[in-house]
């Protein structure tokens, strides 16, 4: 098989994932405003969200989404590095956003406006992430690199 189509599959399997963290993250949102299900369903969305980052991160750590881009443009190493130091920290921010929910306070009319929020600002931050990444891909592939043209 040639190098084109293991990046092509790489490439696909990182589209499929964004989608799927997308459509958790809005299912989770829509969830928590709505308040269509129990506190277990919610701490259960939340704790598939942190199972798929996990395995997410691990793509994008073994090369599945900046190798190829980072062999056409190696200056963007440093970047590319930045960004994947951040992933522990997201991950344990998922972490601790399941372990902040405390099923036993959902009695208190504050727990879903409590959880809605802290939700809403874990996700602001992995999006702002994710769109960090989608911007080096793009500066990766978009530079001129002169006279290798």
């Amino acid at each position: 098989m040639s190098s084109q189509g293991v990046n092509l599959r790489a490439h696909h399997e990182n589209l499929t994932r964004h989608q799927e963290l997308k459509t958790l993250l809005a299912q989770i949102d829509q969830s928590l405003s709505e308040r269509l299900c129990g506190v277990d369903e919610i701490s259960n969305l939340l704790a598939q969200l942190g199972d798929r980052l996990i395995k997410h991160f691990a793509f994008e750590e073994d090369g599945g989404y900046f190798g190829d881009a980072l062999s056409h443009a190696p200056q963007l190493i440093s970047k590319a590095n930045a960004l994947l130091a951040q992933h522990p920290r997201i991950r344990m921010q998922a972490t601790n956003l399941v372990a902040q929910i405390e099923p036993g306070k959902a009695a208190a009319g504050n727990w879903w406006d409590r959880t809605t929020e802290l939700f809403r600002a874990f996700r602001h931050e992995l999006t702002k992430h994710e769109l960090q990444e989608n911007v080096l891909i793009q500066e990766a592939y978009q530079q001129d690199l002169g006279t290798t043209d």
